[in-house]
């Protein structure tokens, strides 16, 4: 049985992607984990099987000094946990998490399968904005080292690969790979219910802004429906002013929840609505071609799912596959569905997208 050894920088615990490679490959590889802890309140994900190294914690005020000496020091840890034990493959996600990979393909076992997942993509100009620089500084390393010694990297959808490629023309084509955001199969819902008591229902799930989210005008919109409309929203990581703006809308029928929820308890949370939004702006290419996991644990769950018009990738979407509806919203003309309040039922939808069949296309390709 080959060893993977897994290296994620940012708390694996917001990543669900992660969460899912490890669900799906805990039994069929030797699975080690290093990642940090994270600060706020919801349970750490654990497994009984796989161990979880956690060498420091975050702390979003930490000063650039003391980032950068806790940077160190889990580089360093990850470095000695490779050397001890001496795996078969490395993945690691995002550029931030390059430098302990770096240093152990170089220096100590050049003959190691190293695999790279980017959750998301960045435009070469967008490593120099601010806060970017560790993340800047291994990706001069991804440039000149570990992008041509790669046996696998892979982008979340096609478009991000072929932006990639483009960037990187030097990479081979042969290591560059496809790993959607799909959820468990376990989550799978046959049969789906809607609008049973005359009100529709709408949840989102994620982090917030202003900024970067169409919040505030879903919000005012779901005010003027007066009732006919209610809104949940789980969110833990999300700016000061929306709790504000939220607060200041005043809605009877909008209720914000932000202590997030834990991964395993989505499915049982989303059961209860009807309709699951996302509300970027999209401002950048990373964003308007995203194919984000939440649209998958929507859609999964048997809810609709309404998006706005600036996420480009999702007009690409074969709606025929789906029996819920994927709903265009124009946000920033005041352009939003009908209501239409009449009982519907979907009976079991043709959904076929999950994460076990996506980790075990990547692990026949690592053997």
């Amino acid at each position: 049985m080959n060893k993977l050894f897994v290296i994620h920088y940012y708390p694996l615990d917001y990543f669900p992607p992660v969460m899912n490679l490890i669900e799906a490959l805990q039994d069929k590889v030797k699975l080690s984990v290093v990642s940090i802890r994270k600060s706020n309140s919801l349970a750490d994900y654990t497994f009984d099987r796989i161990r979880i190294y956690r060498p420091i914690k975050e702390n979003k005020k930490d000063s650039s000094i003391k980032v950068l000496i806790k940077y160190c020091y889990f580089t360093f840890y990850t470095l000695w946990r490779l050397f001890c034990e001496k795996p078969a493959v490395i993945l690691y996600y995002e550029s931030i998490s390059a430098f302990a990979p770096y240093l152990y393909k170089r220096f100590i076992n050049r003959k190691v399968k190293l695999c790279i997942h980017y959750h998301e993509y960045m435009t070469p100009e967008e490593y120099d904005r601010p806060g970017m620089r560790l993340s800047k500084f291994n990706h001069k390393s991804e440039i000149s080292y570990l992008y041509k010694n790669a046996y696998w990297i892979s982008q979340t959808n096609q478009n991000r690969k072929d932006f990639f490629l483009k960037d990187y023309p030097f990479v081979p084509q042969t290591v560059c790979h496809i790993m959607p955001n799909y959820p468990p199969k376990a989550w799978h819902v046959q049969k789906k219910k809607y609008v049973e008591d005359r009100v529709i229902k709408c949840v989102y799930v994620g982090s917030l802004s202003l900024k970067d989210t169409f919040i505030k005008d879903f919000c005012e919109w779901v005010s003027r429906q007066h009732g006919q409309v209610t809104f949940d929203i789980y969110s833990f990581n999300f700016h000061a002013d929306v709790k504000t703006t939220i607060r200041e809308i005043d809605s009877p029928y909008i209720s914000f929840h932000e202590k997030g929820i834990t991964y395993s308890d989505v499915p049982k949370v989303l059961c209860k609505y009807d309709v699951g939004l996302l509300l970027y702006r999209a401002t950048t290419l990373n964003v308007r071609y995203c194919e984000t996991n939440k649209f998958y644990e929507y859609l999964i769950n048997g809810l609709e799912v309404w998006y706005p018009k600036e996420m480009t990738l999702l007009h690409e979407m074969d709606k025929s596959v789906f029996a819920p509806d994927i709903v265009e919203l124009d946000i920033q003309n005041s352009r939003f569905p009908k209501i239409d309040l009449s009982p519907r039922t979907i009976d079991n939808f043709n959904y076929n997208r999950f994460s076990e069949n996506v980790y075990s296309e990547f692990l026949k390709y690592i053997h």
